[in-house]
C-alpha cells in the first residue's frame, strides 16, 4: 500500500532505520561479547588444567584403594538474574562453579575427577582444544599433558552453558531497545510534527487565497521551504498577470464588438425606414461591411482563444521560400497590387515548425506591411540564415509610421492615425503568440525611410551536403 503522508513516511522510515541500526549494533555487540566470553572460557579451561596438574605434581593423592578422588561441586539453585552481585557473594559458593568439569589420568588410570564429570565426554589424548559431541551434547574440551609424570589433565565445558551466557548478553542488549522504542517513537513523532508545521502554515496560506487576494506569501520558513514559497509567489504573480490580461482582453473585446454592433443597429434602423433605393443600397452595403468586420474580429478572437489553450504543435521541416510565396498568394488582390514587392530570399533556408500557424504569421505581417504602406510603396521581404542556425525573416515597408514599436503586438493596440484602417489590432498579437510558441523572437523597428521593419527569428535546420 502506497504511503501518501510525509509524516507517516518519515515516522515509519525513521523508526525502521533506528530499529535496524540498534539491532545491528546489538548483534555486533552480542557477537563481540560472545567472542570475548568464549576466549575467557577457553582461557579458564587451560588455566584450570594447568592448576590441577601443578597440584597433583606437588601433593600426592591419599590412598583410596585405587579409587579416583572425587571433588565435590556445590549445588546452588540458579535463580536467574534476580539476585544482585552483592547478594550472590553472601552464598557459600557461586552457581557458575559447576560450569567446568575435569578429569585427571596418570597413564591409563583415572586418579581424580570433579563431581559434575559424570557426563564428561570421552577425552582426546591430544594436547589442545577440541569440540566433542557426547550423548547429543556438544562439549568444548582442553587436553593438557605432563610428560614427566605421564599425566593427562582434561577440562571441559558444555557448549549450551556458553550459549546460556550469550543469551543473557543478548537479552541485556535487546531489552533497552524494546523499552526505548515507544518513547523514542513518540519523540520522533513530535519532532516530525514540529518540523512539518511550517509546511502546514504554507498550505493554509495557499488554501486561503482567492482570485481577489493573490498577494505574495511572506512567512518565516526554513531554508528548504523558501524555494517553494518563491515558486508559489511566482505562480501567484503569473496568475494575477494572466487574470489582469484576460480582464483587459474582455474589456477591449467588448469595446471592439460594441462599435460594429452599434453601426449594424443604426443601419438596420435606416434600412427599415428608407424609401429611396439609393438609401436602401447604402444601408445594405454598410451592413455588409460591418458584418465582415465583425466576422473578422470574431475569427481573430477565436484564433487567440485557441492559441491560449494550444498544447501541441504539429511541427515539420518547412522550406522558407515556398512558405513566403504561399503566404503572399493568400493576400487580397487589392493589397498585392497596392505596393511593389521586392523579394531577397535564400532558397536554402529551412525552419522547423507548424506550417499552418507560420502561414498565419507571415500572412498577418505581409497584410499589415501592405495595408500601412502608401500607394505605390515598396515592401521588402528578406530571408537568411545566421551562424547560429537561426532563420531571419525581415519584412520592411515604406511610409510614415507613427506607431510605438514597443507596443506593437499588444492586443487591440492601434495608433490613433490608423483607427480608420480596417482591422481590430489583434493580428500582430496573434503573430507574437505563434512566434513565442515556436521559441522564436519578434522585433519591430522604425527604418530609415519612416517605415517599419519586422524581424522574425526562428530555429533553422542545418543544411546537409548533397
Amino acid at each position: 500500500m502506497a504511503i501518501n503522508s510525509i509524516k507517516v513516511y518519515l515516522l515509519i522510515g525513521i523508526n525502521l532505520l533506528m530499529l535496524g541500526a540498534l539491532s545491528v549494533n546489538a548483534y555486533l555487540t552480542y557477537s563481540d561479547a560472545l567472542h570475548e566470553l568464549n576466549e575467557i572460557y577457553d582461557a579458564e579451561l587451560a588455566r584450570s588444567a594447568k592448576l590441577i596438574s601443578l597440584l597433583l605434581s606437588s601433593s600426592p593423592l591419599p590412598n583410596t584403594d585405587n579409587q579416583p578422588v572425587v571433588v565435590a561441586v556445590p549445588h546452588i539453585t540458579d535463580m536467574g538474574e534476580s539476585l544482585t552481585a552483592q547478594q550472590e557473594r553472601l552464598l557459600d559458593g557461586h552457581k557458575y562453579e559447576g560450569k567446568i568439569a575435569f578429569q585427571a589420568q596418570r597413564g591409563d588410570k583415572l586418579i581424580m575427577l570433579s563431581e559434575n564429570a559424570l557426563q564428561f565426554p570421552t577425552p582426546k589424548r591430544e594436547a589442545g582444544y577440541h569440540e566433542i559431541t557426547e550423548h547429543g551434547v556438544l562439549w568444548v574440551t582442553f587436553s593438557y599433558f605432563v610428560p614427566a609424570e605421564d599425566l593427562w589433565i582434561f577440562t571441559a565445558q558444555r557448549e549450551d552453558i556458553r550459549q546460556e551466557m550469550g543469551a543473557h548478553i543478548a537479552q541485556a542488549q535487546v531489552r533497552p531497545i524494546l523499552f526505548m522504542m515507544l518513547p523514542l517513537s513518540l519523540l520522533i513523532y513530535l519532532v516530525i510534527k514540529l518540523g512539518l508545521r511550517p509546511l502546514q502554515l504554507l498550505q493554509q496560506q495557499v488554501a486561503n487565497k482567492t482570485p481577489e487576494q493573490l498577494h505574495e506569501i511572506k512567512l518565516a520558513l526554513p531554508s528548504e521551504l523558501q524555494p517553494i514559497q518563491s515558486a508559489i509567489n511566482s505562480l501567484l504573480q503569473r496568475i494575477y498577470s494572466y487574470l489582469q490580461q484576460e480582464k483587459r482582453f474582455i474589456a477591449d473585446a467588448s469595446h471592439e464588438l460594441r462599435t460594429p454592433l452599434s453601426i449594424l443597429q443604426l443601419h438596420a434602423q435606416n434600412l427599415s425606414s428608407a424609401s429611396d433605393p439609393a438609401e436602401v443600397t447604402e444601408a445594405v452595403n454598410a451592413i455588409t461591411e460591418g458584418s465582415k468586420r465583425m466576422s473578422h474580429l470574431v475569427n481573430q478572437l477565436l484564433s487567440i482563444a485557441r492559441l491560449d489553450h494550444l498544447q501541441h504543435l504539429d511541427c515539420t521541416a518547412i522550406a522558407v521560400t515556398p512558405l513566403l510565396h504561399h503566404s503572399l498568394s493568400q493576400l487580397p488582390a487589392k493589397l498585392l497590387d497596392k505596393v511593389t514587392w521586392q523579394l531577397e530570399l535564400d532558397d536554402s533556408c529551412q525552419i522547423y515548425g507548424d506550417n499552418t500557424l507560420l502561414q498565419s504569421v507571415l500572412r498577418n505581417v505581409l497584410d499589415n506591411a501592405a495595408k500601412y504602406s502608401p500607394a505605390d510603396g515598396t515592401v521588402v521581404i528578406l530571408s537568411r540564415q545566421d551562424s547560429h542556425q537561426h532563420i531571419l525573416i525581415k519584412i520592411s515597408n515604406s511610409g510614415n509610421t507613427e506607431a510605438d514599436p514597443s507596443r506593437l503586438g499588444n492586443r487591440f493596440y492601434r495608433h490613433q492615425q490608423h483607427q480608420q484602417t480596417e482591422g481590430a489590432g489583434l493580428g500582430l498579437s496573434i503573430v507574437k503568440h505563434i512566434v513565442e510558441l515556436h521559441k522564436g523572437s519578434l522585433e519591430f523597428k522604425v527604418n530609415m525611410i519612416g517605415g517599419l521593419d519586422v524581424f522574425i527569428t526562428l530555429s533553422g535546420i542545418p543544411n546537409r551536403p548533397d
